[in-house]
């Protein structure tokens, strides 16, 4: 598997699982735009592939997560890229991170059907990602990302701080969030990468078996919890229903235990 984006913040802590625990029929190639501990290759967006191997899946964790609409336009362009160096490196399917902020809000889980009507930029731009790539080729699956744990804001936040605020909303609790462990990360992209192609959904949500609480991942980590009313328009549960994920892949771990989620943080995620 050609992993894209290898310098990123997801990237990083995928690499440091798989290379604490291998997988045993699948190995990753590492590109990035620039030449650190870990990558294998250096590729620039619209350069020569020819120097890139042969690889079975191309898994595209590149692309902007900030910035003005140019900017996040820039993922319709890499997803392209992605696409023309899986065709160029044998691929028959590239794997694309989208993400859960393509959602409407939504106080119960939502399946791949549900409505898309995303409250940001962000998740208005991986949308425009995802209905430009509907029927490329090689077979092109979004993958419909959770929180990623190390890589999202709260346990970023933990890593710095002796303290987190939360918001705390009307019925007395705080955010509700679909999580993904880096090992179920890891264990979901082998999965996908040996199914038959004609077996591959378009769309596939990512994250746990059940959504976990953030104040429970708090309280795992020790740190003090300070807690301030949620402001008007603040979400307070961005859960994923992951049946058809978890009639292509046994998810283990479940990614819905804070001890666990905390544990393996501390792990592999904690230093960036």
């Amino acid at each position: 598997m050609l992993v894209l984006g290898a310098t990123g913040r997801v990237a990083r802590l995928l690499r440091r699982q798989v290379e604490a625990k291998p997988l045993e029929n699948t190995e990753f190639f590492w590109v990035s735009r620039r030449m650190v501990p870990g990558v294998d290759q250096v590729y620039q967006s619209g350069g020569d592939v020819d120097y890139l191997p042969q690889c079975n899946a191309v898994l595209a964790l590149w692309g902007a997560v900030s910035g003005g609409e140019a900017a996040l336009n820039g993922n319709i362009s890499l997803a392209f890229e992605a696409q023309r160096i899986a065709l160029a490196c044998g691929a028959d399917r590239v794997l694309h991170a989208s993400s859960s902020a393509v959602y409407s809000p939504s106080l119960l889980p939502v399946d791949e059907a549900a409505e898309c009507a995303p409250r940001n930029a962000y998740g208005a731009a991986k949308l425009r990602m995802e209905q430009a790539l509907r029927g490329a080729e090689p077979k092109a699956v979004c993958l419909r990302i959770g929180n990623v744990a190390g890589a999202d804001g709260l346990l970023s936040t933990i890593a710095n701080k002796p303290a987190v605020t939360l918001d705390r909303f009307p019925d007395g609790r705080g955010p509700v969030r679909s999580y993904l462990q880096l090992a179920t990360m890891a264990q979901v992209v082998d999965a996908l990468v040996w199914l038959p192609v004609g077996d591959l959904p378009d769309i596939l949500n990512v994250g746990g078996r059940a959504p976990v609480s953030m104040e429970e991942l708090v309280r795992a980590t020790g740190c003090d919890l300070i807690w301030k009313p949620a402001p008007r328009g603040a979400l307070p549960v961005m859960a994923l229903d992951v049946a058809r994920l978890t009639s292509l892949v046994e998810l283990d771990p479940p990614s819905t235990d804070a001890t666990e989620i905390v544990d393996e943080w501390r792990r592999i995620g904690r230093r960036q």
